[in-house]
């Protein structure tokens, strides 16, 4: 199904677009260090406080093309026109060098900004990331311009109210508000106020009763890195993932339509091949008067599969002997989720140690103690939706490593 892009947006909702990027920019906690949510956040940071964090240059252009090429920040210092192309990164990239070379070679082709640069100097090129890959390194020496590039590690510091933006050892204030703080809970002051356009005709299409709970666990999907919000050109189907072709990877998924409303989460699934990371669509079937995005609803049925969701086949004797090819049964009960996708046929444990990994934190060897206490937990699967969504933000959190 496609999605609506940015060139359906009219002048307002690019306007409300605007607005709603403003309002909602945070950082998130995620594998025990503080990050931007995207690094187009790290961009509009570093553009907000250019002035404070590089005082010697000046911002010629962000986000300057030529050549189907983009460098980040087009720059010159103050005192003698020396061009400075600075590449942001929110993590680790292991091609950096090559791709600050080529913008090198574009800027000296076409000389942009000839007014503003002196070309008969060498050109800068920096780059900053929280955490560079050893073949930048190894690529950098390999340069001719090795003298030219410059590698700046920045890290996020949280210990009091106020991150710091940590650079070249002095530190500055990020005001934004930080998502997923182990222990601490959700704030009211995280939730979205201002939804982009095509999100806000979709919770419109909401009943009433159900948008406060929509916009807490659509928070809490947003706040993953690298998620992106696709609504459809109807308005009844939302995709939070990184794209919506067959190889891109997907969170969650909302669909609301005459049938009713279905909340879909990836989560880990039983297979019988040799996938790395076993993951399938299921859908929730909640218990009757259950609050369809309210995390402490109950869940009665998970249901494997690809498409809707068909309630006539639960009143169907055979629905329980119906298998997908992997082996996992289309139908499981809320309680019996773990039992199901953790067992194995000796010919894969991928699941398990997935699993595992995930709710236990562990990898193998397993020994006795941590197996028995998987068992009891395998027996006694929590039926709130609320561990399910835990469960596939960790499982997403797992697939971009």
């Amino acid at each position: 199904m496609p999605y609506l892009k940015s060139k359906h947006l009219t002048t307002n909702s690019k306007r409300r677009n605007e607005e709603s990027d403003k309002a909602n920019r945070k950082l998130i906690y995620i594998g025990r260090e503080i990050r931007f949510q995207s690094e187009q956040d790290l961009e509009d940071y570093i553009e907000a406080y250019f002035d404070i964090i590089f005082p010697e240059l000046v911002l010629i252009k962000r986000q300057h093309s030529l050549q189907m090429q983009r460098c980040d920040l087009l720059c010159c210092s103050k005192l003698d026109k020396q061009a400075v192309i600075i590449e942001l990164k929110n993590e680790e990239d292991r091609g950096l060098v090559s791709q600050l070379l080529r913008y090198r070679k574009n800027i000296l082709q076409n000389q942009s900004f000839a007014d503003k640069i002196d070309y008969s100097l060498p050109i800068k090129l920096i780059a900053i990331a929280p955490i560079f890959h050893e073949d930048n390194y190894i690529d950098k020496e390999s340069s001719k311009f090795e003298d030219d590039i410059y590698f700046c590690k920045f890290h996020i510091e949280y210990q009091t109210t106020t991150p710091k933006f940590q650079l070249e050892g002095k530190n500055y204030d990020i005001l934004y508000p930080v998502f997923g703080l182990p222990g601490s809970l959700q704030n009211e002051d995280l939730r979205s106020t201002i939804l982009p356009a095509f999100t806000h005709n979709f919770e419109s299409k909401l009943p009433v009763d159900t948008r406060q709970n929509f916009r807490i666990i659509r928070e809490l999907f947003m706040a993953k890195p690298k998620v992106k919000e696709m609504v459809s050109p109807t308005y009844r189907k939302i995709l939070y993932g990184t794209g919506e072709g067959q190889n891109h990877k997907k969170l969650a998924e909302i669909t609301n339509t005459g049938k009713g409303i279905w909340l879909f989460l990836w989560l880990p699934t039983k297979v019988r091949t040799k996938i790395k990371i076993p993951v399938a669509r299921f859908g929730f079937v909640l218990a009757a008067n259950n609050s369809h995005f309210d995390q402490d609803s109950v869940v009665e049925w998970l249901v494997c599969t690809k498409t809707t969701i068909n309630l006539e086949e639960n009143s169907n004797n055979n629905f329980c002997f119906s298998f997908d090819r992997h082996g996992m049964s289309k139908w499981t009960s809320a309680n019996m989720y773990l039992c199901q996708a953790s067992s194995n046929d000796g010919r894969n444990i991928n699941t398990l140690d997935l699993l595992i990994y995930l709710l236990k934190g562990a990898t193998r060897p397993f020994d006795i103690s941590l197996l028995e206490s998987w068992w009891s937990q395998e027996r006694n699967t929590p039926t709130n939706l609320g561990w399910y969504i835990d469960l596939a933000i960790k499982t997403w959190n797992y697939r971009i490593k």
